[in-house]
């Protein structure tokens, strides 16, 4: 927050036009006629004003009694000599500046025009006192304003972040940006900042416009940014701090895989898994497809499977799409294995187990490097034991079919044993009756 005035007058040159003018009075009059005067200069005095506001300055040399004339001058950043301003008793059309009893020069409302060199010169008997005040004129700007550039990015692009604007200001405010905390520094490349300084010329305030310049990667995805102003103050520094504003960083798929809750975790048949597709982009996917086998399931970010039995086996697939991209995950294969096995598969236990098929062809889709062969062979046994229950059943109702046929006939021989004269004729008998 230091502040240097463009320009200054050393303190060496501050009484050249007396000893000027003491020198061309040696030379041009008789010496008899005029003494030297002599002259002292006090060591000047520093001040920070308040834009606006009432200054005034205090003459010390006139505060002897014997004074005899105070004289105040002035040379601001834009004279190139001094300039008569007040005089004690004696106006000089100045309606801004006041000499007061004790010399003192008031300065109703400084502005930044009055910003440079004020001279105070008194005078008694033939000695000439001369003080010197630098006036620094400061004023705040108002709360720093950050308008962001666009709603969204896009990654390794390098974009105008924003721009941050500090408006009615004294001198130049300093304009620093921040990422989440943390001070951007430009180095040219992929972090530039661009400043541009408008003047106004009724006031001679600054207004400043700091420019943010940025490459933003996928890790900046949702930081913010803000900027710190940095102004004098009568206390020192004053620091206003901007809103902060968050990107949307884009960019495309980068990879896809597929989560299954619960993980790696054996489960009966006829319990229940979640696959979920994850991809490595942002915006989020517009849209998903499942497929197992080549066969479409579904077109959410999530597929669950009810009631898992040996159909379910195969290799599963999400397929993400953006608006410009899609990418296809690895396969990730299920195996079940059947409630009646109790035994592990493999050794490993009751249940089914996942695992993901990494794809190495060039179009990311591949085969399964795994074949369940113990999903086979127990559906062979399955298959089998079926045909076998069939037959059975198949023999059973025949069978059973076959006694209801015979048993009628049975039962009108049983009665006419019981019932002799009900039982058919004989052979026997029929030949006595023809006789």
């Amino acid at each position: 927050c230091k502040h240097t005035p463009s320009s200054s007058v050393p303190l060496s040159m501050a009484s050249a036009p007396a000893l000027i003018y003491a020198f061309l009075i040696a030379v041009y009059v008789p010496p008899v006629s005029v003494s030297a005067q002599e002259q002292h200069e006090r060591a000047p005095v520093r001040l920070l004003a308040s834009f606006g506001l009432k200054l005034q300055l205090s003459c010390i040399s006139a505060r002897q009694s014997s004074i005899r004339t105070v004289q105040w001058l002035q040379k601001t950043n834009s004279m190139e000599h001094w300039e008569e301003i007040a005089e004690l008793s004696v106006p000089v059309g100045k309606e801004r500046f006041q000499v007061l009893d004790d010399g003192s020069l008031v300065i109703l409302s400084i502005g930044v025009e009055d910003e440079g060199l004020f001279k105070c010169r008194a005078e008694k008997n033939s000695t000439e006192d001369l003080s010197v005040t630098s006036v620094l004129v400061y004023k705040s700007p108002s709360e720093p304003v950050l308008k962001e550039s666009y709603l969204t990015f896009t990654a390794g692009a390098f974009s105008e972040i924003g721009t941050c604007i500090s408006d009615n200001g004294h001198p130049v405010s300093n304009i620093t940006w921040y990422k989440d905390g943390k001070e951007v520094v430009a180095n040219g490349n992929e972090t530039q900042v661009k400043v541009h300084i408008i003047k106004n010329q009724n006031t001679q305030l600054y207004t400043t416009e700091s420019t943010l310049y940025y490459t933003l990667t996928k890790n900046d995805v949702s930081v913010q940014f803000e900027c710190l102003v940095l102004s004098p103050s009568q206390g020192g520094c004053k620091v206003q701090r901007s809103r902060s504003i968050q990107v949307d960083v884009h960019y495309a798929i980068e990879s896809v895989v597929i989560e299954a809750d619960p993980p790696d975790k054996l489960i009966d048949e006829g319990e229940s898994i979640t696959l979920k597709c994850r991809a490595d982009t942002n915006p989020p996917p517009i849209e998903y497809l499942w497929e197992k086998d080549g066969k479409q399931l579904g077109t959410s970010d999530q597929y669950t499977i009810q009631a898992l039995s040996k159909r379910d086996e195969g290799g599963y697939q999400c397929t993400v799409f953006d608006f410009n991209f899609n990418q296809r995950s690895a396969l990730k294969e299920i195996r079940v294995q059947a409630r009646e096995n109790n035994n592990a598969v493999d050794g490993v236990g009751r249940g089914f187990s996942i695992f993901t098929a990494e794809s190495h062809s060039k179009d990311g889709h591949g085969g399964l490097r795994t074949l369940n062969q113990a999903g086979k062979v127990i559906g062979v046994i399955v298959t089998l034991s079926l045909v076998v229950f069939f037959i059975c059943v198949a023999y059973y109702i025949s069978h059973h079919q076959q006694k209801k046929e015979k048993k009628p006939l049975e039962d009108f021989e049983e009665a006419t044993a019981m019932d002799p004269e009900k039982a058919p004729p004989s052979a026997a008998k029929l030949e006595g009756e023809e006789q």
